[in-house]
């Protein structure tokens, strides 16, 4: 007996429009004041630089991942504890929410090679290194080429070169004077809300004509 005909599945109808998109931002000195010796406040104490949270909110509500790197120095040379930075971690992340700001994932490294026992580790997340950038490119499948990446360092920047993203440099924070790196950001802003709004407009022109 002939089995019945059995139609063929239908392909995969193509995705339209652009790719996702990602924004990696510095935490401490892009968007929170760092404390007189550098390190992270306590989170009832935190202060934001002006217009930060609003521009946080723009973006993500345009559809742009929200992803947070920095090397956390203060605690991988253990002037800090992993237990202080996982509470204000959790505050931050916790306010953030309350404002509608959802971030995609959290790339911050407590680890450096060169740092306390127990923290000198090498992990795929240290800046400049650029596994934070693959690995969302990788997991979300976001373009690199149209993504951005905003810090007051040279360190965060360059990962962000070496991963094809676009730049901006911040003048809060260390306001790109720490000299690590040789580094030409695309865009330069006095804060990160200012950044926000310039790799918004570039992206816009990027994407119609990808």
């Amino acid at each position: 007996m002939t089995a019945p005909f059995q139609p063929s599945p239908r392909p995969a109808q193509p995705s339209w429009g652009p790719p996702p998109r990602g924004v990696f931002v510095d935490i401490l000195g892009t968007l929170v004041r760092p404390t007189e010796t550098g390190g992270f406040p306590h989170i009832d104490e935190a202060q934001y630089y002006d217009g930060v949270l609003d521009g946080l909110f723009r973006v993500t509500q345009a559809s742009w991942n929200l992803y947070l790197v920095g090397n956390i120095d203060s605690v991988a040379f253990g002037r800090q504890t992993v237990e202080d930075w996982t509470a204000f971690q959790s505050g931050f992340r916790a306010h953030l929410k309350g404002l509608g700001i959802r971030v995609r994932r959290d790339y911050t490294c407590l680890d450096n090679p060169e740092g306390i026992e127990g923290q000198n580790r090498d992990s795929v997340y240290f800046l400049p290194g650029t596994g934070a950038m693959h690995h969302a490119a990788q997991a979300d499948g976001v373009s690199l080429a149209l993504s951005g990446v905003i810090g007051d360092s040279s360190t965060e920047l360059v990962a962000g070169w070496r991963a094809g993203c676009r730049l901006a440099g911040v003048r809060t924070g260390k306001g790109l004077k720490d000299g690590h790196f040789h580094v030409d950001p695309e865009f330069t802003a006095e804060t990160a809300a200012g950044a926000f709004g310039a790799i918004s407009r570039d992206m816009t022109i990027l994407r119609r004509t990808a």
